[in-house]
């Protein structure tokens, strides 16, 4: 069976380490040949949240919602701005608090940055498994520049390698047995200080 897979960059920048990151992800999902591949494209057009529209949300945050909705699996990838995940991407999520699209959906993360976006991750986890999300894998790409060439394409063999691990992670656990999958989640979440209960349950 085919899995769906929704690519999130929290990065509007046109040549974006984050955005290169999705690329190699891409990449390795169309080697596989058993997925499909959709972008959350409408980052950019989601208006400031503001919780008096939640029933009637904006058009851009229907479609958002709707791709979250119908993947199998999500890769969320971004860059740290002072000392947290970007403020695009925490918008868009904030519009997804209570509207359920994310409940126990495997998500892998990333940020290519600096320093590996140690905060951004954190962040990201956190608001993540606190909708109910199943974080199942994470990466920092440090130094990103230094792994690309002159056009922001990752040519860097460890790290393409090490984004090819986190995909195949990903994919790979759909058929986890529940046991296995949410030790998987323990595993990423108490890495970054969440205690379990705020877990999703898979009852």
């Amino acid at each position: 069976m085919r899995c769906r897979v929704l690519l999130v960059c929290g990065s509007l920048q046109k040549v974006s380490a984050n955005r290169a990151a999705l690329d190699i992800a891409r990449i390795h999902l169309s080697g596989l040949g058993l997925a499909t591949v959709e972008d959350a494209d409408e980052l950019g057009t989601i208006p400031a949240f503001n919780s008096d529209h939640l029933t009637d949300p904006p058009q851009a945050v229907v479609s958002f919602r709707q791709r979250i909705s119908r993947c199998d699996v999500a890769m969320m990838s971004c860059p740290e701005y002072a000392g947290a995940m970007s403020g695009v991407l925490k918008n868009a999520l904030d519009w997804i608090v209570g509207s359920g699209e994310l409940y126990t959906k495997p998500v892998a993360v990333l940020s290519a940055g600096t320093t590996g976006g140690v905060h951004a991750l954190r962040n990201l986890i956190q608001t993540l498994t606190w909708q109910g999300a199943h974080v199942v894998g994470q990466l920092g790409i440090a130094g990103p520049r230094t792994k690309s060439d002159p056009s922001g394409r990752l040519t860097d063999p460890a790290t393409i390698t090490a984004i090819e691990r986190l995909v195949q992670q990903l994919i790979d656990v759909r058929v986890l047995p529940v046991d296995e999958r949410l030790a998987l989640v323990q595993h990423v979440t108490s890495s970054v200080g969440i205690e379990a209960g705020h877990i999703a349950s898979m009852s």
